[in-house]
């Protein structure tokens, strides 16, 4: 079965791979799904991989009101126990899952072996707060439709769309989100600050920014990788969701950094 009732919330999931092999948790995006990774799982044969919709998203029980961090972290623990993932894993996480998975190193540093963010939201004075109310509020009012060619705009850029019906599904899958859960989203990461926790992971970390991203940039990637004790950091040719826009880039980058 899928789904299944943690921390009082039903979550849809899906675990892969080898029962035995390493552990690896794969956390998407803003408006993403477990399928944002579908691209990358043709990799990632000899790991056991963990990916769920957080609450709110994908096939996850929706959601009414505020949202913090602290409950996402403490769905994927709860999700982790539940599932016997006992070991720490390695866990990957793109933009705003990328921010969660900072959050969940700095919070439960002994659950993870390493860590590898793309283009992580962690909040603060970031610039685009104005725009994620605006845009939650939108959505409230008028649905998703209206929303998704400016959000992909910005975020899967037409260059790398290369793949057309993959680009297509995921603009399907958007547009198919829950408008008052995507809502809460936006307005959890707007009202968010990780950067002062940042220093407290201890785990390996490696965070990659991408050179078409104008929402989180190069720049900005690379301050949060600074703050991070011992982190490394890398510029890649990718926009804000790396592993949905190039997977193969991803791939390249992320498992011989987890392998070595």
């Amino acid at each position: 079965m899928p789904w299944i009732e943690v921390n009082d919330v039903m979550l849809h999931y899906r675990i892969d791979g080898p029962a035995d092999a390493s552990p690896l948790v794969l956390i998407h995006e803003l408006g993403g799904a477990l399928e944002s990774w579908d691209r990358v799982m043709p990799h990632l044969g000899h790991r056991r991989v963990l990916r769920w919709d957080w609450r709110g998203a994908g096939q996850s029980e929706k959601i009414r009101g505020e949202l913090s961090v602290d409950a996402l972290c403490a769905d994927l623990a709860a999700l982790m126990d539940a599932l016997d993932l006992s070991a720490p894993a390695d866990v990957a996480g793109t933009a705003l899952g990328g921010g969660v998975a900072l959050a969940f190193a700095a919070r439960m540093p002994e659950r993870i072996r390493k860590l590898a963010v793309s283009s992580p939201a962690v909040g603060g004075a970031s610039g685009i707060e104005a725009m994620l109310r605006a845009r939650a509020d939108q959505v409230e009012q008028k649905g998703m439709r209206g929303q998704v060619d400016t959000s992909l705009d910005r975020s899967f850029l037409p260059k790398h769309r290369v793949d057309a019906s993959a680009f297509q599904e995921y603009r399907a899958r958007w547009i198919s989100n829950d408008p008052s859960s995507y809502a809460s989203h936006n307005r959890m990461l707007a009202g968010m600050d990780e950067r002062a926790n940042l220093a407290k992971i201890t785990c390996p970390t490696l965070v990659l920014g991408g050179e078409d991203d104008a929402l989180l940039t190069p720049s900005a990637m690379r301050e949060v990788a600074e703050a991070i004790p011992g982190a490394e950091y890398q510029t890649l040719a990718s926009g804000h969701f790396l592993p949905v826009n190039t997977p193969d880039i991803w791939a390249k980058t992320v498992l011989p950094f987890f392998d070595r």
